[in-house]
């Protein structure tokens, strides 16, 4: 199956906000998205970054999306950008953890019914 990781990397990157920090990790069954970004709001902290996000695509899903013509990749596509934009409009990324300290992160599942339905 092709790899697709650089793909969804890309998709998520151009939903965040400043300065995006992306990783991709590799070896595990499902996709692994790690994300976060700059917070603006903290006059303290600057360059306080938020809370991470990990999206997690299940190896089905990957399967199915890859088994699917061009065109319907791009309405995949459209549909996970949509999803993703939700979750967002719907998520704290401000924390209080400390400096130096990893702030509670949070996990996204992506199953099929997601991303090709």
């Amino acid at each position: 199956m092709k790899d697709y990781s650089n793909h969804f990397r890309e998709l998520v990157q151009h939903q965040l906000g400043d300065d995006p920090r992306i990783l991709v990790p590799r070896g595990a069954q499902d996709m692994m998205i790690l994300a976060t970004w700059r917070l603006s709001g903290d006059t303290v902290r600057p360059n306080k970054r938020s809370r991470m996000v990990r999206i997690v695509i299940s190896q089905e899903a990957l399967e199915d999306y890859a088994r699917r013509s061009e065109d319907l990749r791009r309405a995949s596509d459209e549909r996970f950008v949509a999803w993703f934009r939700h979750q967002l409009s719907t998520f704290d990324p401000n924390h209080d953890s400390p400096l130096g300290v990893e702030p509670p992160s949070v996990t996204w599942p992506v199953g099929t019914g997601v991303l090709n339905d």
